[in-house]
């Protein structure tokens, strides 16, 4: 029994040791913390997976990021105050990419899901010629990309292709026309009785061919070609310059998407989620807004009004949501204002994307959505702006409007 009992002993003595030995707390992470929460504090946009622990009398740091000034911070301090690491943090991109650091969608539309897996949680959609970046290739068919909006998630391979910088930028300044009907197909041949190569929506990206006036050949990223007739497209100089921000311009677009399904995680004509709604919509009028609600409302000009809708104007972003004891205030919903107490949006309590009242004895009066008001933003008096991004600003489409 003694013997036993020693043993148990020796075995509880041995395991507090190891426990001790890698602590969930070292001197790193305070610092590890504070960094997450100054330059990743939404892992929807940044990546600041760091983990440490005490290993043999050293700190080892190990995990990823896409953020190299918040791991070129961490090791300075660490060095500042005289503790030993070892470095094993990945600066995304990664590596295994093999220099094929870019990449362009190349179906009419991508799901981007919260996980590495088809059945995962469809976080986005990126449009056929989006382009992205790549971070990591993840496991073998799946990739973790960054959208232009800068949505971090994770896309199949088979929605995707994959290009270096030389074939990315050979894209990039080659012509392109942008979809500018609802939906359609494209065709093998000039005949709309031809061989269909694929389903098309608005805003998709693809290389310009030729052209006989009647039908524009288009050329898909993987470097098929088919045709479309030449009045569902538009060039992207013709497009961009002629991009409204007025706010009846962008109610009109809005409007065109009325009976459309709710569908989490949407942001294509298919089916669009609250924000993915009002993000296409501007999309369409050149300018990148964030991805979700409660990003999207901070960005544009804040708006002060209350349920006298006082101050607002035709075009401005609704937020809905409500304050808690635990959470101030938590951003569920958005819509765009119309004007006369009326609303349209995308909510998964409606019939598809319809407009609504906010007026109280109104036709299509919304109870619940009055009750729940409270912010309001102004996306379209300052493009370029207030983190509404104009597309033709940006990196990831820098150079891709030449015709």
């Amino acid at each position: 029994m003694i013997r036993r009992f020693l043993f148990f002993f020796a075995l509880l003595s041995l395991f507090a040791c190891h426990t001790a030995e890698v602590s969930d707390t070292t001197p790193g992470t305070p610092i590890i913390e504070d960094l997450r929460q100054e330059f990743a504090p939404d892992k929807r946009v940044a990546r600041w997976f760091v983990q440490d622990a005490m290993e043999h009398g050293q700190l080892v740091l190990r995990g990823e990021t896409n953020v190299p000034e918040a791991k070129g911070i961490l090791l300075s301090q660490l060095e500042a105050k005289g503790i030993p690491f070892l470095d094993s943090i990945e600066v995304l991109p990664s590596s295994n990419l093999e220099g094929k650091l870019y990449g362009l969608v190349n179906v009419s539309v991508a799901n981007i899901r919260s996980e590495d897996k088809h059945w995962g949680e469809m976080a986005s959609q990126v449009l056929l010629g989006t382009p992205l970046k790549i971070m990591k290739k993840v496991r073998e068919g799946w990739y973790y990309v960054q959208s232009p909006d800068g949505y971090l998630g994770y896309l199949d391979q088979g929605a995707l292709i994959l290009l270096d910088e030389t074939a990315f930028q050979t894209w990039q300044q080659s012509p392109k026309v942008i979809y500018w009907k609802d939906f359609g197909f494209s065709t093998l041949l000039p005949n709309p009785n031809s061989q269909r190569i694929s389903d098309l929506v608005i805003g998709a990206l693809m290389r310009k061919g030729v052209s006989d006036g009647t039908h524009t050949e288009i050329i898909y990223p993987d470097g098929r070609t088919a045709f479309v007739p030449t009045q569902d497209v538009k060039t992207m100089p013709e497009w961009l310059d002629q991009a409204s921000t007025e706010p009846d311009d962008i109610i009109a677009t809005a409007k065109k998407f009325v009976g459309r399904p709710y569908l989490w995680g949407g942001t294509s004509g298919k089916g669009m989620d609250c924000s993915g709604f009002t993000k296409t919509v501007f999309y369409l009028h050149g300018m990148i807004l964030q991805r979700d609600a409660s990003q999207q409302v901070h960005t544009g000009i804040e708006i002060p009004t209350d349920s006298t809708l006082v101050g607002l104007q035709k075009g401005d972003f609704l937020f809905f949501g409500r304050i808690t004891a635990e959470q101030k205030e938590k951003i569920t919903h958005v819509g765009i204002y119309i004007g006369d107490g009326l609303f349209i949006h995308s909510g998964d309590d409606n019939p598809g994307i319809r407009i609504q009242s906010l007026k109280p004895g109104t036709p299509n009066f919304a109870p619940h959505r009055l009750a729940s008001l409270l912010r309001a933003r102004r996306m379209w008096s300052e493009p370029g702006k207030h983190k509404v991004e104009l597309i033709k600003d940006s990196q990831f489409y820098s150079s891709s409007v030449l015709d």
